[in-house]
């Protein structure tokens, strides 16, 4: 859209915070007509998962707390739990089947066959993209983790010069869009660990720009990783896009202590989560927009009874990780086009770069390199004062 045309990312033409839209292909009269019938399934849909949410409260909340002075017990009932929950709320909204594969570099299946039945465990940290609220019950169902997103440095007043120009006002050319990406960038001060119904609340809103007062925090993964008795499930783009592409890494994260290169904090495991395409029986699943109780209502209206979603989670063969010895952050650059320029002005970014080109090299999506968390903070100003 015109209107939006100041957050398209210059290399690849991509607005990744806009809300993604169904292609209209069927009679509006034919949608009129299943309406009292999507009523109807809607309700029955929201009824289920409000049970479903009362028992997870009631369950993981309430009961497995009563094993915390039992540790081992207490996880094992804890994971059950939160798996019972979650895929049954997964279900309600579609998700029937979920698929997944492992993608590997290398040629030949022999490395992926040999460590397919390895999962995370305590010490390993995910890497994955955020795209919706969806793939936090999915990763809660599988890996019952601990949550991690960046903290920053307050953002500078600079970073909001361009948020009254927009559209026409800036042209459509790349040179204003440029001028948005080379806003001053905040850094990362830290990492808060965020519990799985909160963090279902906060779906598509911005990260922290300071450290939180009583609540969890750390100073780098690797504590959280070397503290938490749970694997560590973190989202380097900070907040949600509409899924058509990977956002910029921010600037402090992922930087090259934070990894030994030798496997001694765990695997660090490289997952990226794809949802299918929107049809006008099914709404998108992304929610770039942080209003995740409207989104939620409406993907569960739907015409037909039973609604069928599907989302397919492809992950990195650890061989080729952050965590394996043969990852070299250098050689990924080299073969990718102008990465290693990127390094040359802040050697820290190396890896931070190198681990951003496998994120989406296993997801098979392009990065928008000049499209971050602080640029969605602009769009969802202009967002708001639009749809008022």
């Amino acid at each position: 859209m015109e209107k939006y045309s100041k957050w398209r990312d210059p290399g690849t033409g991509i607005q990744p915070f806009l809300p993604v839209t169904a292609p209209k292909t069927i009679s509006p009269i034919f949608i009129a007509l299943l309406g009292p019938f999507a009523v109807l399934t809607s309700i029955i849909r929201i009824s289920l998962l409000g049970i479903i949410f009362l028992l997870h409260l009631i369950l993981v909340e309430g009961v497995s707390l009563l094993l915390i002075p039992i540790p081992p017990l207490h996880r094992l009932v804890s994971s059950s739990f939160t798996a019972f929950t979650c895929r049954a709320a997964l279900a309600f909204m579609g998700y029937w089947w979920i698929t997944t594969d492992t993608y590997s570099p290398k040629r030949g299946k022999n490395g992926v066959s040999q460590i397919s039945k390895v999962q995370p465990k305590k010490g390993d940290l995910i890497i994955t993209n955020w795209t919706s609220y969806v793939d936090v019950l999915y990763l809660a169902f599988r890996y019952n983790p601990t949550f991690i997103i960046p903290i920053f440095s307050p953002i500078f007043p600079e970073s909001h010069e361009l948020k009254s120009k927009t559209g026409r006002h800036t042209g459509t050319g790349s040179a204003q869009i440029n001028i948005l990406s080379n806003s001053p960038q905040p850094e990362c001060i830290g990492y808060q660990s965020i519990p799985l119904i909160s963090l279902l609340i906060r779906t598509g809103n911005l990260p922290s720009t300071e450290l939180p007062g009583t609540a969890k925090y750390f100073k780098t993964l690797k504590e959280a990783r070397r503290k938490e008795n749970k694997p560590i499930v973190f989202f380097p783009e900070g907040t949600t896009s509409n899924g058509r592409s990977l956002l910029k890494f921010p600037e402090g994260i992922l930087e090259e202590n934070e990894f030994s290169g030798k496997g001694d904090d765990g695997l660090i495991w490289i997952k990226y989560i794809r949802h299918s395409p929107p049809t006008q029986f099914s709404s998108p699943a992304p929610c770039p927009i942080p209003k995740p109780g409207k989104h939620i209502l409406s993907s569960l209206y739907t015409p037909t009874p039973i609604s069928k979603r599907t989302m397919h989670i492809r992950t990195l063969h650890p061989s080729a990780s952050p965590s394996s010895p043969s990852f070299l952050p250098s050689e990924i650059l080299n073969n990718a086009p102008g990465g290693i320029d990127s390094t040359f002005k802040d050697p820290k970014a190396a890896w931070r770069e190198a681990i951003a080109i496998v994120l989406a090299e296993t997801g098979r999506v392009r990065r928008t390199k000049g499209m971050g968390w602080v640029e969605k903070g602009q769009f969802l100003e202009y967002w708001e004062k639009r749809n008022k």
